[in-house]
């Protein structure tokens, strides 16, 4: 409630209550002929000239306060004009300070990538002349190796120049990538079989390498352009461990190979056969690393 409802009430209170009392006096007014009534007539008018003060009273203050409260309402209106102005002032202020930060932050960052554009070039720079070096290490090395390699079958061919040296002398790495359906198919009908070296396999064990599935999906390729084909997919291993155990293990890695033609490529079972026989069929010499990475392999048999 405002004040000058506070006030409004008040007045209108005063104002019953006198008459009331004015009400009260008319009544014993009324009676003729009695001291009394010339009591309360003298007592009226006094009463009468009271209310008359009162009501004059009563406007000043009105008067007051409707003053008052304009000159609150006109002090609310400055006032809300100052903080219009001094939040505007301010906005002006911070969009000023913002934008001065913001060119602070530009030429900062500008800088900032100058420098840092100058450490990557030196950081760059840096690692490709490590990955030469290193590069030049392990070619250095693999030549060394490839050295002694041939030198160790030179002298086994000369010592003893039969098959085994002659496989000696070839043993070198496979390639391992993927060889494409129509060269598999044309090596089967020339060869009847090829050694896919593109399928890999964890180190002792049956899982195949995600590597593996390109060599795979070109023989599902083969297989779905030529319905009749049959094959059969044997494994081989090296000379390295138990031979019971290699023999598990390259039959179990040829089951690998025709599940996952089956499973995942959709390739006829009743077309697929496998089996494993260890390191009984070596195409080169079990004594080197390249020798016996070129006879772990998956051979693919045309039926």
């Amino acid at each position: 409630m405002s004040d000058r409802e506070v006030v409004m009430n008040r007045i209108m209170g005063i104002t019953v209550v006198v008459l009331a009392i004015v009400g009260a006096v008319l009544a014993l007014w009324s009676l003729p002929g009695t001291p009394l009534a010339d009591r309360t007539k003298a007592e009226l008018a006094q009463a009468a000239a009271a209310r008359d003060a009162a009501e004059k009273a009563l406007a000043s203050a009105r008067a007051e306060v409707d003053r008052a409260l304009a000159a609150d309402a006109t002090a609310r209106a400055d006032a809300a004009k100052a903080v219009a102005a001094a939040r505007e002032e301010g906005e002006r202020n911070l969009t000023a300070a913002r934008a001065e930060a913001n060119k602070a932050i530009a030429a900062a960052r500008v800088e900032a990538e100058k420098s840092l554009g100058s450490e990557k070039e030196a950081a760059l720079r840096e690692a490709v002349e490590q990955a030469v070096k290193s590069a030049k290490a392990d070619g250095e090395k693999a030549a060394a190796a490839l050295r002694d390699q041939l030198g160790q079958c030179q002298a086994a061919a000369a010592k003893k120049p039969d098959a085994d040296s002659a496989r000696c002398a070839t043993a070198t790495p496979p390639a391992t990538g993927p060889v494409d359906a129509t060269d598999i198919g044309r090596e089967l009908d020339t060869n009847g079989s090829i050694a896919l070296y593109g399928i890999q396999f964890d180190i002792g064990s049956a899982k195949l390498t995600d590597e593996s599935r390109a060599s795979i999906d070109e023989l599902a390729k083969l297989m779905k352009s030529d319905s009749d084909l049959k094959l059969l997919i044997v494994g081989h291993t090296d000379s390295q461990g138990d031979f019971a155990t290699n023999r598990t293990l390259s039959e179990q890695r040829a089951q690998a190979v025709v599940t996952d033609l089956v499973a995942r490529l959709g390739a006829d079972r009743t077309r697929l056969s496998s089996a494993g026989i260890a390191d009984l069929s070596p195409l080169a010499t079990n004594d080197t690393e390249a020798g016996r990475a070129r006879n772990r392999r998956v051979e693919i048999v045309k039926r």
